[in-house]
């Protein structure tokens, strides 16, 4: 399976970059976090998103969506870094307007997306006993995954989904799963390997990169969207 991956987008727009070639692939997954950003130019990031939503509506099989913690900031009044007090109800009502759109996992292959990642240290002090029931978890209780946890930067493996470090998540996997997430900003996205697993790490600054993997053959190409023209508005 040929899976283009949108990091966390906090209003950057370069996701658009990929409307004309969507047919290239057979998903496109959006890691989430659609607003907060250094700008938080309105009603810019709330008609970004939107776009998002209508793209996911428009190809429901093809695009994936994942819920994140600055999601639940929303949602669930958590206030995490960057939270707009002043769009916060808006954000919200967006939010409750389109959840069910959202999964916290998907997998594909021997491939784990989510936000930030999924350690085997959280699925058992959750009683989750397989990776099924996280989904399940959040369809019928998403108070479930309130990103706060016992780590306030989020590094440890009793973290959630929302709110995992990489270096935690490296050192508490779940067995047999590669995995991919966003979450953590870098220059450039970077790959991790521990034994025989991968970790794919996509978030960037300027939230600008696409990643292309390729499920079976396990490949990763990284394209720098800035370097890309814009295609037209979706």
């Amino acid at each position: 399976m040929k899976v283009a991956i949108i990091s966390d987008i906090h209003q950057s727009d370069f996701w658009r970059k990929i409307i004309e070639k969507k047919d290239e692939f057979d998903k496109i997954v959006f890691l989430g976090d659609e607003f907060d950003s250094w700008k938080n130019d309105w009603p810019v990031q709330l008609n970004n998103a939107k776009d998002i939503i209508a793209f996911k509506k428009a190809n429901s099989k093809k695009v994936d969506l994942c819920w994140s913690n600055h999601a639940t900031s929303y949602y669930l009044n958590e206030r995490c870094s960057g939270h707009q007090t002043a769009y916060a109800k808006e954000i919200k009502e967006f939010y409750n307007k389109h959840r069910n759109l959202y999964n916290v996992i998907y997998i594909y292959d021997n491939w784990i997306f989510s936000h930030a990642g999924v350690s085997e240290k959280w699925m058992k002090s959750n009683g989750i006993e397989d990776l099924g029931e996280i989904n399940r978890s959040f369809k019928e209780n998403p108070d479930f995954f309130r990103w706060v946890g016992p780590d306030g930067s989020g590094n440890n493996s009793n973290e959630g989904p929302l709110w995992i470090r990489p270096e935690a998540l490296t050192s508490n996997y779940v067995q047999g799963f590669n995995q991919v997430a966003g979450h953590t900003e870098d220059i450039q996205p970077r790959i991790i390997k521990k034994l025989n697993q991968i970790f794919i790490f996509c978030d960037t600054y300027d939230h600008n990169f696409l990643t292309i993997l390729d499920t079976v053959s396990n490949s990763v190409e990284f394209i720098d969207l800035m370097d890309e023209p814009m295609s037209a508005a979706y």
